[in-house]
C-alpha cells in the first residue's frame, strides 16, 4: 500500500470567497466544488491541494498561529523568491520574508488568507 496524496482541511465561512482567493491571489485552480452555495472545495496547485469546507461561524476557525503554533500548511518550492513576488504581486498578505532560516537552511516566506491560515513556503538553501 502507498500514500498518493493528501491536503490540509481548512474550516472556513465562505468556500465560494475562499477559493476565489487561492485561485485570484495564491495560483491554485478549483478541482472540485459541491453545493450551493458551496459546502466543500478542493483547490489546487501544481498536484498540491488544499480542501475547504464551510463552517456556521468564525468560531469554529482556529488557524495554528492563535495557538501558539506558525503554518497551517507548508509547501516546498524550488524558487520562493519568484512565487512571493508573483503572490505580492496578486495582493497576498505577506506575513514575513523571504527570509533565510539558517537553522534548518530554508530560504521561506509566508502568506495569510482571508480566514487567518498561513500558507508557509520554502526553499532549500545551501
Amino acid at each position: 500500500m502507498t500514500l498518493i496524496r493528501g491536503a490540509p482541511y481548512f474550516p472556513v465561512v465562505d468556500v465560494a470567497a475562499t477559493a476565489a482567493q487561492y485561485e485570484k491571489v495564491f495560483g491554485f485552480k478549483a478541482e472540485y466544488s459541491t453545493g450551493e452555495p458551496p459546502e466543500f472545495a478542493i483547490v489546487t496547485r501544481d498536484g498540491l491541494s488544499i480542501m475547504l469546507r464551510r463552517v456556521a461561524g468564525d468560531t469554529h476557525i482556529v488557524p495554528n498561529e492563535k495557538q501558539g503554533g506558525s503554518w497551517d500548511v507548508f509547501f516546498w518550492v524550488t524558487d520562493a523568491q519568484a512565487l512571493c513576488d508573483e503572490l505580492r504581486a496578486k495582493g497576498a498578505e505577506i506575513v514575513y520574508g523571504p527570509i533565510i532560516q539558517e537553522l534548518y537552511r530554508m530560504k521561506e516566506f509566508a502568506v495569510r488568507d482571508k480566514n487567518g491560515y498561513i500558507l508557509g513556503f520554502g526553499q532549500e538553501w545551501h
